[in-house]
């Protein structure tokens, strides 16, 4: 399998309120803007994002897809918005 162009395959972490001591929710119902999650693939346009790394990515971004029986999402590289080396 490749991925192509600016896209990401990537496996959701579980819901967590919290990652590294800090908290990545917006507003005062501490409702979470960004998820967590594992980049599985990069795109081969894609620069300073490798397989292996964490990201805080928008929640709204992206599609589920089955792999293998497992469940990833494919998000472009737009809605990520930092990476955990």
């Amino acid at each position: 399998m490749k991925v192509l162009s600016k896209f990401v395959l990537i496996k959701k972490h579980p819901e967590s309120r919290e990652t590294s001591g800090f908290m990545y929710g917006v507003g005062e119902t501490r409702e979470l803007r960004y998820h967590m999650a594992d980049v599985v693939h990069c795109g081969d346009m894609i620069n300073g994002i490798n397989a292996g790394n964490k990201i805080l990515f928008d929640k709204v971004a992206g599609h589920d897809v089955l792999i293998n029986d497992e469940r990833l999402t494919i998000i472009q590289e737009k809605d990520i918005v930092c990476v955990f080396p």
